[in-house]
């Protein structure tokens, strides 16, 4: 999933509207961020998946970022909205890939990237569902401004950008 983790960090902002949108972005994006540094420092036993997208990394990686936002705000339940945001990445990347669950473990997932017009059409909707909980963190009279609606269709146009790379690059690998 691409576009639509961001709908979901998008979703978060709505129901907390005191956490940062770009803390929220870092918690949706930091098992594929995970991913790219392994990838990039050579790691490649264990698989760079098994350390940022199986249960047991994505559930540190959750409680890494939970307790660094908690230190620094002293604020439990946006602490634990960050960690949900960082889970809630493994869980949609069910829909769209192929991750591991654990070391030894079966990997798991409906690899929509495999379909790419069904993929687009999945995460458009969980970006719109996210963009239009995200509405609720602005003041009424900037709902429906040029940089709200900018905002929805940039990563609408992003996801679609990814759904076609799917298409025309089918197997492509991240690492």
């Amino acid at each position: 999933m691409y576009g639509g983790h961001l709908g979901v960090a998008l979703a978060g902002k709505g129901f907390r509207k005191t956490i940062p949108l770009w803390v929220l972005i870092v918690a949706t994006q930091l098992p594929d961020w995970t991913d790219a540094a392994v990838c990039s420092a050579g790691v490649s036993s264990p698989p760079s998946e098994m350390l940022s997208h199986s249960i047991p990394a994505v559930a540190i990686l959750a409680a890494v970022m939970a307790a660094v936002y908690y230190a620094t705000q002293r604020d439990t339940v946006s602490s634990m909205i960050v960690a949900t945001i960082v889970v809630s990445h493994m869980l949609a990347d069910f829909l769209t890939g192929l991750k591991p669950t654990w070391p030894g473990g079966p990997s798991i997932g409906l690899q929509l990237y495999q379909r790419p017009a069904i993929d687009f059409a999945l995460e458009a909707v969980i970006i719109v569902i996210g963009w239009m909980i995200y509405r609720r963190s602005l003041p009424e009279d900037r709902r429906s401004s040029g940089p709200a609606i900018l905002i929805l269709a940039s990563v609408l146009l992003l996801q679609l950008a990814a759904s076609m790379s799917f298409a025309l690059f089918p197997g492509m690998k991240k690492c």
